[in-house]
């Protein structure tokens, strides 16, 4: 008989707080409040000449690379939270897509400082893993960053299909 600890669970696992998302607007409010207020005062008659020969206002021009570079954060943000409530649920139902493993790791392969992945077997069935897949769903801090499976380790993982690899959403080991 095994006696298994729980190592990573994905509902402890949780994205960004509000406060975070919160203060990321505020950031995002002040920037494009600053171009404003420079072009209202004094930046109206403010020109920069391009490479090209065309002339912009450089106030005006900083408000276009904020809002996208400012979406591109929220978007991601907001994929990560989706992500985690997906996952936090389906750990919380009885749904068939769920599966639950024990048995002993064979077949590790760590992943190499290039970022190349993690890949190993529990009974055959293959997990795949890269410390550089955050906001992804599951268990992906890997050995070489603190991460605990390693050749022979007994595991108990449950995992869902992730439509290219098996998700970790629990990992539990000696």
């Amino acid at each position: 008989m095994h006696h298994l600890h729980s190592v990573y669970n994905t509902v402890n696992d949780s994205p960004r707080s509000t406060l975070q998302l919160v203060i990321r607007c505020v950031v995002f409010l002040l920037a494009i409040s600053f171009c404003i207020m420079m072009y209202l005062r004094k930046g109206r008659n403010a020109v920069v000449t391009l490479r090209g020969g065309g002339k912009v206002n450089p106030f005006l021009f900083a408000l276009v690379p904020i809002t996208i570079f400012f979406l591109m954060f929220l978007s991601t943000d907001i994929l990560e939270i989706n992500v985690y409530r997906h996952d936090k649920a389906l750990l919380n139902s009885n749904s068939k897509e769920l599966k639950i493993l024990e048995g002993t790791v064979k077949n590790y392969y760590p992943e190499s400082k290039e970022g190349h992945g993690e890949e190993f077997t529990v009974q055959d069935t293959l997990f795949h893993y890269s410390h550089f897949e955050e906001g992804r769903s599951g268990y992906h801090q890997t050995f070489l960053y603190g991460g605990v499976i390693r050749q022979n380790l007994y595991v108990r993982i449950t995992y869902y299909y992730d439509g290219d690899r098996n998700a970790i959403l629990k990992l539990e080991t000696e």
